[in-house]
């Protein structure tokens, strides 16, 4: 050819082709591409047509199993229905919350309603100016909604605190439509007289109290008639959880014992409020209780199930008498009561006292014990899906990569011209498919752990729940040994801490152990999978060399060095978080008083207010330097993990590369590019869940002081003087129960006491505990004589010192209980059998609030608050009417005055045997005052509630729960204890009793209570006067054979 002409691409074709077909059978490495491509059906994706079709088929599947995931099984809130549900609940449909919009004036909506329906949506009012400025810039649509349809749709949100938790019901009367503008003037005397009810009944009341003070002797009661009748012996029966059973006993009139008829009567076991369960923690039923002839008393069991080690707060249920099946008697009072059931186990899970010291392992141990037995099955779902997360992350993808890299991939690559590949195809898809579902079934894991592990409903606000149920059923006293800012504090911060430092954790320390498991297993296998396969390659494989072990050893050590770093510093950090926790508590305390107290504010100078701020500030000073320590402790313990493990991975990535380097260049060792990323992954997994583990116990460590915290106040005895009475009863029943045993309790009472009258014995010593002995209303006393208080009547008390003289009250209604005295330790319990105050056993009785009572977070309006007295709701209202409150007022906006009549008027509703007072009348507007005054002396001296109900005409009659035909017989004798009362407001009856408390106070040997008050010389030659304490540091009463005894009469 002529070299010098360019040959044209088809002839250099040509010439190609022609030297290949002689050269076809040479045997050339160019061989193998020459030959035309067997194609598999998944190569070229990205230049054939299939790829789009089977990508859409990809995406259609995945969307379709996530639809199936989310809307179908797992039914979260990607779905629309949920989704449109949470959204629903939006306020006004925008995403502020009506504090924000109430602060920025975009709520005139809601400001409308308050003027157009007062609290509780009972008395429709004429809307205020203010209200109505801001109806008139809502749209027209918003206009044209009647004010109740607002106020329903207001009270459809799941909480309005406006409203309160209660739905407000329609009351009996509505009230006329009238303007706040000419009726704001007006008082409790001037809407009192407003109703024609109320103009009759204070008639009523003063035709008594004008025909009572004529009387020399107080007009006697009406007792009970000498008929056939039963009742149950107390109001209330505390017992033992850990007894088995409570023994009720009831009692038959003396005129049915004589008559020797047969009795049977039916008494009903049931639930009520007090969070007893029938089947679970008592036997609830009908049953039959049959008097012997010629006894009194008749006892029956109930069964009351005992939870074993299982700590549980007082719970009680109710017992009344249904109907009487064999005989004819009558009901008496009480015909119902309460038993309470208290238990004696210790919080967490019965631990015992011996086991509660140490480094907490057994504390912690025992609240996860009794957590997970709470939460049965819901705690096991939790750790099984907790588990189950590491499974993917760990397992499944690292499997993944390694087998799609070291085996699909080479064998593709390796394989012959003519072998099929397609399998290895197919291989890829399958193992992303197992990927995809792994992911799925991740998600499914993630879901049921998080519904399911209960931190906020079963756990956190659960704790909370029974601190403070504990908390409010505590006897007075009790509460002094605890702050309420301590209680507070706890309920909101230490069971935060215990539900996501300790209970959390378990579930974390768990999934932990699982990953870090798979890590190691995965390690070991990958480094056996790799040798077997090169052996398997080449005969001349080489034995797995120290460096292949190595990884394994590396993984091994990370985990213990790691936590032994954390483990070694625990006390460092109980320290630090201590700290941090006791300054912060005395700032939230702080914080919490001026909050709640705001009202108060308004009488306080910019000093004093200037004083408030300082102190807050200087105890944030020392909080927040504590709060660094705590926070730092906890940091850097929880970095010793990260380091140990960072250096384990430095030291991993260092000899892992050269490994590998080792293999792909010389054939030396048995690392592969798929082994060596599953390492680095796996390297990684184990720090993070190192990390995590050592963030476990940094938390669990944190964790045990909160706990010790909560455990101190739940360990704490509560209801003492219940818990003695329980055994008492237990005692004296077992005494009447057994054949011919005595029907008397201890010192000789019968069983029923019938004494008319309170004793106090000599004595009887009040001592309140010595860290806390500042900050109360009672105060400390001692009697130096039997103080008799008698019964039926209404009785005046007077002394010098107001907290002696409420102390005594409190004594007198079992708000607080006697001490014990000389020769023991004073401020303890007394024993059972000894009695410092003798009261009448069978009677209610109550002292009324010293300061006004605000209700407003249990009912939202009077009338509701009213109703949880147990009185009909037509006398509610007219009493309150009478008295000048309005029915559907709520209670938080009553002022100081309003505030003790609606106290007064509770109490009434009430109707207490005994009812015990201190200056009832002290707040109470000066136009009502008298009338206040002479409405409890004719409830005391008239018969009780069942007296004004018929002035009010709204008789009260008590008739049976079971059976309404059935009459509830209750003597009218009623008493009425007021201390310093104000004689003019009272008024003069001949048959008042009054009692000097100064001639039964112990007031120190060397002083005669009798003298006048004067300056006197104590024995260090220090001039003391009763009438006022000088120095805050010297105690009037005080001796030297008497130096335990502080403040009995000092102070005012």
């Amino acid at each position: 050819d002529d070299v010098s002409e360019v040959p044209s691409p088809r002839h250099l074709f040509e010439v190609a082709c022609a030297w290949v077909q002689s050269n076809e059978l040479s045997g050339v490495a160019w061989h193998s591409w020459i030959q035309p491509r067997s194609v598999p059906f998944f190569a070229d994706t990205l230049q054939t047509w299939y790829s789009y079709s089977l990508l859409a088929i990809m995406l259609a599947l995945s969307i379709a199993f996530v639809i199936f995931m989310e809307f179908a099984w797992l039914r979260t809130t990607l779905s629309p229905v949920h989704k449109s549900r949470i959204m629903s609940r939006a306020t006004k449909g925008q995403c502020r919350t009506e504090l924000e919009l109430r602060l920025r004036k975009e709520t005139p909506l809601i400001a409308a309603d308050m003027h157009a329906v007062s609290t509780g949506g009972l008395m429709l009012q004429r809307p205020s100016h203010a209200a109505q400025r801001s109806v008139q810039s809502m749209s027209p649509s918003a206009r044209d909604m009647s004010p109740v349809r607002r106020l329903t749709q207001l009270a459809a949100r799941p909480m309005d605190l406006t409203f309160g938790m209660v739905a407000p019901r329609p009351m009996a009367r509505i009230q006329s439509d009238t303007s706040m503008a000419d009726q704001y003037w007006k008082g409790l005397h001037q809407h009192a007289f407003e109703h024609p009810h109320a103009i009759k009944f204070w008639q009523e009341v003063q035709a008594w109290i004008s025909t009572a003070k004529e009387l020399a002797e107080p007009p006697d009661p009406e007792g009970l008639p000498d008929i056939d009748y039963v009742s149950l012996v107390h109001h209330l029966f505390p017992c033992f959880q850990q007894d088995g059973c409570v023994e009720i006993p009831l009692r038959r009139s003396s005129a049915g014992v004589a008559s020797g008829e047969p009795l049977v009567v039916e008494v009903l076991v049931e639930e009520c409020v007090g969070g007893a369960t029938a089947k679970k923690d008592f036997e609830a039923g009908v049953y039959k209780v049959k008097f012997d002839k010629g006894n009194e008393y008749a006892v029956f069991s109930v069964r009351v199930v005992h939870h074993k080690d299982l700590w549980q707060n007082s719970v009680w249920f109710k017992v009344r008498l249904r109907k009487v099946s064999e005989g004819d008697a009558m009901f008496a009072m009480p015909d119902e009561a309460t038993v309470l059931i208290l238990d004696t186990d210790r919080w967490p899970a019965n631990l015992l006292d011996s086991m509660r010291g140490g480094e907490g392992v057994n504390l912690m141990r025992y609240f996860i014990r009794a957590d997970r037995l709470r939460r049965g099955r819901l705690w096991t779902k939790t750790m099984i899906a907790m588990c189950w997360l590491p499974v993917h992350s760990v397992l499944v993808s690292t499997l993944v990569q390694k087998v799609i890299v070291d085996h699909a991939i080479n064998q593709v690559l390796a394989a012959a011209p003519h072998e099929s590949i397609d399998w290895f195809y197919w291989e890829c898809l399958i193992l992303a498919a197992v990927q995809f579902i792994s992911l799925g079934l991740n998600r499914w894991a993630d879901v049921v752990q998080t519904r399911c592990r209960g931190r906020t409903g079963g756990i956190r606000q659960y704790h909370r729940g029974e601190l403070l149920r504990k908390f409010m059923h505590m006897e007075h006293s009790e509460h002094w040994l605890a702050s309420d800012a301590s209680w507070l504090y706890s309920t909101i911060y230490d069971a935060d801490v215990i539900t996501g430092e300790a209970y959390f954790q378990v579930f974390v320390l768990a999934q932990s152990i699982v990953g870090l498991s798979l890590s190691v297993f995965l390690v070991v296998i990958l480094v056996f999978w790799t040798y077997l396969q090169t052996k398997a390659d080449s005969a001349s494989a080489q034995e797995p060399t120290f460096g292949s072990v190595g990884f394994i050893v590396g993984v091994l050590v990370v985990i213990p060095a790691g936590l032994a770093g954390v483990f070694f510093r625990r006390k460092l950090l109980w320290i630090a978080v201590i700290a941090r926790k006791d300054f912060e508590c005395a700032w939230f305390q702080s914080c919490t008083w001026i909050i709640t107290n705001w009202r108060y504010l308004t009488g306080y100078n910019s000093k004093e207010r200037a004083a408030l701020e300082k102190r807050v500030q200087a105890q944030n000073k020392m909080f927040v330097p504590a709060h660094w320590d705590a926070r730092d402790t906890m940091n850097d313990t929880a970095w010793v993990a990260h380091w140990v493990q960072g250096i384990s991975y430095s030291v991993m990535l260092v000899f892992g590369t050269f490994a590998l380097l080792d293999h792909l260049k010389y054939g030396v060792g048995t690392m592969e590019v798929g082994t060596f990323y599953a390492l680095c992954k796996i390297y990684l997994s184990v720090g993070k869940y190192v990390g995590i583990l050592g963030h476990v116990f940094v938390s669990m460590q944190r964790a045990v002081v909160s706990l010790r915290e909560i455990a101190a106040l739940l360990n704490h005895e509560d209801q003492r003087s219940l818990r003695r009475e329980a055994r008492m009863r237990a005692n004296e029943i077992r005494s009447v129960g057994r054949p011919g045993g005595r029907s008397e309790a201890r010192r000789g009472k019968p069983l029923v006491a019938e004494e008319s009258s309170i004793i106090f014995a000599e004595g009887m010593h009040f001592v309140r505990p010595p860290d806390f002995k500042v900050g109360s209303m009672f105060s400390e006393l001692k009697l130096k004589q039997e103080l008799v208080i008698p019964l039926g009547h209404t009785v005046f008390i007077r002394a010098h010192n107001e907290r002696v003289l409420r102390s005594v009250l409190g004594l007198a209604s079992r708000v607080i209980h006697p001490t014990t005295s000389n020769g023991q330790v004073l401020g303890d319990d007394l024993s059972d059998r000894d009695c410092g105050v003798s009261i009448p056993q069978g009677l209610k009785v109550m002292m009324m609030p010293t300061g006004s009572v605000r209700m407003g977070a249990t009912a939202p309006s009077i009338i509701e608050q009213l109703e949880f007295t147990g009185a009909p709701r037509d006398l509610c209202i007219a009493l309150a009417e009478s008295c000048g409150l309005d029915p559907s007022r709520a209670t938080d906006s009553l002022g100081p005055g309003s505030a003790q009549v609606f106290s007064i008027v509770r109490a009434l509703l009430i109707d207490p045997d005994v009812l015990c007072t201190f200056r009832p009348l002290a707040l109470v507007p000066m136009d009502m005052r008298r009338h206040m005054g002479f409405l409890m002396r004719m409830w005391q001296g008239d018969g009780g509630l069942p007296t004004l109900a018929r002035y009010l005409c709204a008789p009260v009659l008590r008739r049976s729960k079971s059976n309404p035909s059935k009459i509830v017989l209750r003597s009218t004798a009623r008493s009425l204890i007021v201390g310093n009362p104000e004689e003019d407001i009272w008024g003069g009856f001949n048959w008042d009793t009054h009692i000097n408390l100064e001639k039964y106070l112990w007031k120190g040997d060397e002083v005669d209570a009798d003298a006048p008050a004067s300056p006197i010389a104590s024995p260090d030659g220090i001039r003391l006067s009763f009438e006022r304490q000088t120095s805050p540091t010297l105690r009037v009463g005080r001796s030297a054979r008497h130096a335990d005894l502080l403040d009995v009469y000092g102070g005012t």
